[in-house]
């Protein structure tokens, strides 16, 4: 009997094989025959009240957007500034916190509990306090800005500003998760390594870069990813606070192929738009995971 065989006759192998079918059907179902069912719309002129007449179109609803839709294009790059100041602020932060508690050692779960604590909120109940909180007139940050001096700002009115207070509201509201794992990281650094540096005189700064930035290598690279895919497909945050404006100043991707789908009835570009966006996630997620290999293990 081949070793094949012999693989597939195991106890452990066709209980594994019998746990892993729901999850196959579901994935087939819900996923992946939908994606193939979006790939499909993007190479047709969908009609919603006629879907059998729809006629074919190939590549064109790709060659519309890519050439002759501007909208896309400030979709798109309000989405990569969006994703790049997201990275820029979330990581350090998150980070930041999570070596506080990492050397916390009473407490840690109720900090971590309060740090957490906005992920589960509503984003429509944080729509209304951080509205409020900045409101240009008679915010509570514009009051205290004033109060030390400084200019006041139009937060999600002015078109300068909207982009940065929405990430300002993104960050704060994600944070915890990713202080959570960053946490987790350092706490699986065994002690017995920074014994040994302690022993051989490594000073503070050489025992931060030279063991737990490397041996972090693995969380770290996750939580990147996970950043980075999660602020490409904004959505609910820039429509609940800002409705993609003022003007186009934070219109998102994700909220074009919405409009262009369900408020102009467009699916087959929309369709496109996604198809797109899923292709440059997916190559951006890959160079991330070449860049940051790590060759380590403990």
């Amino acid at each position: 009997m081949t070793r094949i065989g012999k693989t597939l006759r195991r106890p452990q192998f066709q209980f594994g094989l019998l746990v892993l079918i729901p999850i196959l059907v579901w994935y087939i179902l819900f996923s992946f025959r939908v994606n193939l069912l979006g790939l499909k719309m993007a190479m047709i002129d969908y009609k919603l009240l006629d879907p059998s007449s729809s006629p074919f179109v190939g590549l064109q609803h790709f060659k519309t957007i890519f050439t002759g839709y501007e909208l896309f294009w400030t979709a798109g790059l309000n989405t990569l500034t969006y994703a790049v100041l997201v990275n820029l602020c979330m990581i350090p932060i998150a980070f930041a916190f999570a070596y506080c508690l990492a050397n916390v050692t009473r407490g840690r779960t109720w900090y971590q509990w309060s740090l957490y604590l906005p992920v589960v909120i509503s984003m429509a109940a944080i729509a209304l306090l951080f509205r409020s909180l900045m409101d240009p007139d008679v915010g509570i940050l514009n009051r205290l800005l004033a109060s030390v001096g400084l200019p006041r700002s139009r937060w999600f009115a002015g078109s300068d500003s909207a982009m940065y207070s929405l990430v300002l509201v993104d960050v704060w509201k994600a944070v915890g998760v990713y202080i959570v794992l960053f946490t987790a990281g350092l706490l699986n650094i065994p002690k017995e390594i920074y014994d040994a540096a302690l022993v051989d005189g490594v000073g503070p700064w050489q025992m931060f870069y030279r063991i737990t930035l490397p041996l972090l290598g693995h969380t770290i690279k996750l939580v990147i990813v996970l950043v980075t895919i999660g602020s490409l497909q904004v959505y609910a945050s820039a429509l609940i606070l800002t409705e993609g404006g003022p003007g186009r100043a934070t219109y998102m991707i994700s909220q074009f192929v919405l409009e262009e789908a369900f408020s102009y009835l467009r699916f087959g570009l929309a369709s496109a738009a996604a198809i797109v966006l899923f292709v440059f996630i997916m190559l951006v997620t890959f160079i991330q995971l070449r860049l940051l290999r790590t060759n380590w293990e403990f």
